[in-house]
């Protein structure tokens, strides 16, 4: 009777040290069932600093292996891509959880899908290598047709005079082209005077003679700098290169209203009988 008792004493004392073990590590995870590719939600709790969480294929090989830490909690979590590492058969497995001296774990049951043999570790991901030279074949031609875009009013342009003109400018293009610092390079031709004062009688006096100030977009009181100010503005705007509509005879009256107006002598001439108009 004694004995009885005593053994009956002894399982009181030994069931709550019993328990205490047993929850010294839980584990869960979400489903029992996953496919190719989807999230393992693992979760649990633990008394101890770290946690070891593997998974087992249906042959018991490790297809995962990872470490955690519990929180201030005891609680640990992680999500593991179902297939990733090379997951090659259908079947159950196993996800185990080590912590300390307990070994706990729970069954799932995973379906590779019909590819039995993943060319990688998750073959919704993987590009063959002739899907990488098509891809890099179309991007090539989409480069080529956005450049062609781009510069189709450079290949579609015909040729003017300044093409066939040689200036310094188009040797060295960080040269301001349109006017090399007002030099004797104009753009279709030398700025050296061909005009005589004589000429501008005779254009009176047949009412052909052209008001320069007018042409520049200028007054008759504008000062020299504003005359080379404005015909800078007025060659680049109407350069071949900035204004494929431009004209030639445009360009042509600037420039001759630029040569009168820039010359102190003619335009001192030129003022006389603009003064008449």
């Amino acid at each position: 009777m004694k004995t009885i008792y005593f053994v009956f004493l002894l399982f009181i004392l030994l069931l709550p040290v019993t328990n205490a073990f047993a929850d010294e590590l839980t584990l869960n995870i979400d489903k029992t069932i996953y496919e190719k590719s989807d999230f393992i939600s693992v979760w649990g709790s633990s008394e101890f600093d770290s946690v070891f969480i593997s998974i087992k294929d249906s042959d018991g090989n490790n297809v995962w292996n990872e470490s955690l830490n519990p929180d201030d909690e005891n609680n640990f979590s992680t999500l593991i891509i179902a297939g990733i590492g090379g997951w090659q058969k259908s079947g159950n497995y196993l996800v185990v959880a080590e912590s300390g001296t307990s070994i706990i774990d729970t069954k799932f049951f995973y379906n590779s899908g019909a590819q039995v043999n993943p060319p990688s570790a998750v073959s919704d991901y993987y590009v063959s290598p002739d899907d990488l030279y098509l891809t890099f074949a179309i991007a090539i031609i989409i480069v080529a047709g956005i450049f062609v875009y781009l510069a189709r009013h450079i290949i579609l342009r015909k040729k003017t005079s300044y093409d066939y003109v040689k200036l310094d400018s188009k040797k060295n293009r960080d040269y301001e082209k349109y006017h090399s610092e007002w030099s004797e390079e104009e753009l279709f031709g030398s700025h050296k005077s061909n005009t005589e004062a004589k000429e501008f009688r005779e254009m009176y006096n047949d009412n052909s003679l052209p008001n320069y100030y007018l042409v520049l977009g200028l007054t008759n009181d504008s000062s020299y700098m504003e005359i080379k100010n404005q015909y800078r503005k007025l060659a680049k705007q109407y350069h071949p290169d900035r204004n494929k509509d431009s004209s030639e005879e445009k360009m042509a009256q600037i420039n001759k209203a630029y040569e009168v107006l820039s010359d102190k002598k003619l335009k001192a001439e030129y003022d006389k009988f603009c003064k008449l108009l």
